[in-house]
């Protein structure tokens, strides 16, 4: 129940709509429990036996009314409902989204991308289903349930007995039914959860199965899976089953009883004819809401385990969070301090240790170390993906705690090994995360800054040319340009080139270098590199080893020692040919 009240605050905006629906149903429902009563009790045993026709038009026209107004309510019901169920998922999804956008980085590295969209779109329908289908299903059934048994009970209350105590032994075999099924729906969910991420993922590197011709493993293992999630929704279908089949045992067993027990009392003449098919068609009737109840509750069951697992999402907590009054204005300069830091993505597994350096506004300096040695890490705790596990990082002088994530992060531009990009025209995707509206003059200007003009020109609908997904119209070198491209559009005061160009071939690389170079002219410019001669330029050059700066300095200074790390890393390279410049590091 507590989940069931964690989720009505979706319904609050729409109470208005809610509280007009239930009235409409309840009107409803009185008028479908009057139908029967004045088709057979009042035309059969008042106004038939005395020929009174003209009593029977009035009564008819009277019916034919009732049933116009119930149509009319009908199309009222069906309008609001997909209404509410329209404004409520949007709310729900939105307000899920704007929590997930604000939680760390840690959150999505822990899961699949497929159970967080299974949260976004099944769950979140389970939600609407429960606020607006189920809980209309529930105040219908439940009411007309009442509605009808008053009438019975008033009509003839020796007949009504045995027609309510068919219902309670439904009832009571519901209740544990569904106390049954409630587990098992709730392991199968969260099992199907993560098969959607491991097809998902599968999906995504179908090339690397097809090359290491894994076919048949997948489907074995999808199989095992699938194996698993069948067995126990056989249990649920099999608990499902008998819930069906008593309820439709009931069904058709009460009106014979009815009809039975009615013969008699006709016979000994305690009931009328009109008085006995009225109450056959209420037998008939009085099944249904309960069998609607019965599936509702069954369909409230499935629904809750939506609940649950969207409820653990919202519950989650940002590891990084904004000090209660944080710095909103602010012009950033780009001075960077590491103050005696340490860090580490999960616990006993340090990655950064006892780390402490200083770049200074508008310098350039590069972060080099072989694979793990914790540069990238750098930039994660720069964006704030990330806080320290001790010591602290400055920018400007001020701890980073003490700035807004929104300020902070306008502020830094990054290009990544990887550019990500939407499936949207050329012009978004260039304009994404821009601080302003950009024209398409100035579009046009960063295009031929980063070399992009004649591949503009050659699209064929130019900038509203549609990216399509991940960029797979575009090579590596030219969605490396389009990320600096927007980079330069969205003018940070700190740009950070993450292995920007180390799965580039030796053109692209120098393209995106000397792109690189007019970029960093004026702020603060990161560069984390593998190859060594992409840095040499750089004011500052940081040696990174086992999540420590062993040694920084110009590329001459730290290519002048002959023990020194760079110099063993320079030499390695070059016997690997990785210098694409050819040159031996010296008067670099």
């Amino acid at each position: 129940m507590k989940d069931i009240l964690y989720i009505f605050r979706f319904i609050k905006p729409y109470k208005t709509s809610l509280f007009s629906l239930i009235i409409f149903l309840l009107f409803y429902n009185i008028l479908s429990t009057a139908l029967p009563y004045l088709t057979f009790t009042v035309i059969l045993d008042d106004f038939l036996p005395n020929h009174d026709f003209k009593s029977i038009n009035f009564v008819v026209a009277i019916i034919i009314l009732i049933v116009l107004i119930m149509a009319f309510i009908d199309f009222l019901v069906g309008y609001i409902m997909s209404y509410m169920g329209s404004m409520i998922t949007f709310d729900i999804r939105n307000y899920l989204l704007r929590h997930l956008q604000r939680l760390s980085l840690k959150f999505y590295s822990d899961r699949h991308s497929g159970e967080i969209l299974e949260r976004l779109n099944i769950d979140v329908a389970a939600i609407q289903n429960i606020l607006t289908i189920e809980i209309i299903s529930l105040v219908t059934n439940i009411s007309k349930f009442v509605f009808i048994t008053a009438a019975i009970f008033y009509l003839n209350p020796i007949l009504a007995t045995p027609m309510f105590v068919m219902i309670i032994i439904q009832s009571v075999f519901v209740f544990f039914a569904v106390r049954r099924m409630h587990r098992d729906i709730k392991e199968t969910r969260e099992k199907e959860s993560k098969l959607i991420g491991y097809l998902q993922e599968r999906i995504t590197l179908i090339k690397v199965i097809q090359v290491f011709v894994q076919k048949k493993y997948e489907e074995f293992i999808h199989s095992v899976r699938s194996d698993k999630i069948i067995d126990q929704a056989m249990n649920i279908a099999s608990v499902r089953s008998q819930l069906r089949s008593v309820t439709m045992f009931l069904r058709n067993f009460t009106p014979l009883l009815v009809l039975w027990i009615g013969s008699y009392m006709i016979i000994i003449e305690r009931m009328s004819i009109g008085e006995l098919v009225t109450m056959w068609m209420y037998s008939v009737q009085y099944i249904w809401p309960v069998f609607s109840i019965v599936m509702a509750i069954n369909r409230f069951q499935e629904s809750v385990v939506g609940v649950q697992r969207v409820k653990a999402y919202l519950n989650e907590k940002p590891e990084v969070i904004e000090s209660p009054n944080p710095i909103k204005t602010a012009v950033i300069k780009g001075e960077i301090e590491f103050e005696n830091v340490d860090f580490s993505y999960e616990k006993n597994k340090q990655v950064i240790f006892d780390m402490s350096f200083r770049i200074n506004t508008g310098e350039t300096v590069a972060f080099v170390g072989e694979s793990g040695s914790g540069k990238s890490t750098i930039t994660n705790l720069i964006f704030r993906f990330y806080d320290p596990d001790s010591g602290r990082i400055l920018l400007d002088g001020k701890p980073l705690t003490d700035y807004s994530l929104r300020l902070l992060r306008r502020n830094i531009g990054v290009v990544f090994q990887e550019t990500d990009m939407f499936v949207a025209t050329l012009r978004e995707n260039l304009a994404y995360g821009a601080t302003r509206k950009i024209s398409d003059d100035e579009i046009m200007d960063a295009v031929r800054m980063t070399l992009l003009e004649e591949l503009v020109n050659k699209l064929p609908n130019g900038l509203d040319t549609m990216v399509e997904e991940k960029g797979k119209n575009f090579s590596g070198g030219e969605k490396q340009r389009i990320s600096i491209c927007r980079l330069i559009l969205r003018n940070p005061n700190i740009v950070v080139f993450d292995e920007a160009t180390s799965a580039l071939d030796t053109r692209s690389e120098m393209l995106i270098s000397e792109t690189m170079k007019k970029v960093m002219q004026k702020p603060t410019s990161i560069i984390i590199a593998h190859r060594l001669s992409t840095v040499v330029e750089a004011d500052r050059i940081f040696v990174f080893k086992s999540g420590r700066i062993i040694e920084s300095g110009k590329h001459e200074a730290l290519f002048a020692d002959a023990d020194s790390e760079y110099r063993r890393l320079w030499n390695e390279q070059l016997k690997k040919g990785n210098h694409n410049n050819g040159s031996d590091g010296k008067g670099a």
